[in-house]
């Protein structure tokens, strides 16, 4: 069965609208995540899509989402265009991809539960005031990625690897108190496995999902 792919951008007034306004309270992250919940309905229903939030050159709000199901109308609070979303990948094929992804490293001393960090801070405080830091905390946050992308079914060309727009995002949600950070990246890979990669794009990868992570987005060069 097919996933539906949807560009979504956000009509209502941040100003205007009750919603908004409640809802940017929690953070910036929260209102995305829960913003995209008014168009998969449904109590109980486990998630089922992903998103990623952009803004557009006049500034506007626009969300790209992959769904199992077709997002639902929300006349004056979203203008909403959705189509089926099959790739058709061929092992072998050179692909620009777009990730925005929360990088994460495990720590932890001998017998105790290991603990999940941010791959940028870790690689950070393992430099300590080196001069290399900024090298070397770059090079973490590329290595993550190399680290990953065999999963994915994709081998990366290190040299077209590029990062940007790392932010740290810190939230409430129902009454926790949430903190990930957020990285671009952008690069040129080849497809391996197209059945890794199938899965990749239509669950996503790494972690904080349901926040607007993990959405992989490609296009054939050329």
């Amino acid at each position: 069965m097919s996933h539906y792919f949807s560009r979504v951008q956000l009509t209502a007034s941040p100003r205007d609208s009750e919603l908004l306004i409640q809802l940017s309270r929690h953070g910036e992250a929260y209102r995305d995540h829960a913003l995209i919940w008014q168009l998969f309905p449904g109590d109980g229903v486990p998630r089922d899509f992903l998103f990623r939030s952009e803004r557009s050159a006049s500034g506007a709000v626009i969300y790209y989402v992959i769904s199992k199901r077709p997002p639902q109308p929300a006349p004056g609070l979203f203008a909403v265009q959705s189509k089926p979303y099959a790739p058709q990948l061929v092992e072998g094929e050179w692909l620009h991809f777009d990730l925005r992804a929360n990088p994460t490293v495990s720590r932890g001393a001998a017998g105790k539960k290991s603990q999940r960090h941010d791959v940028l801070m870790d690689a950070k405080r393992q430099a300590g005031s080196d001069d290399d830091a900024h090298a070397r905390v770059d090079a973490a946050a590329q290595q993550w990625l190399l680290k990953r992308a065999a999963d994915w079914g994709l081998s990366m060309r290190e040299d077209s690897l590029l990062t940007s727009g790392y932010t740290q995002h810190r939230l409430r949600h129902k009454g926790q108190r949430i903190e990930f950070s957020s990285l671009d990246y952008q690069g040129v890979a080849q497809i391996r496995d197209p059945r890794l990669l199938t899965a990749a794009l239509m669950s996503g990868v790494g972690r904080a999902r349901g926040f607007g992570c993990g959405l992989l987005l490609v296009k054939r060069v050329g």
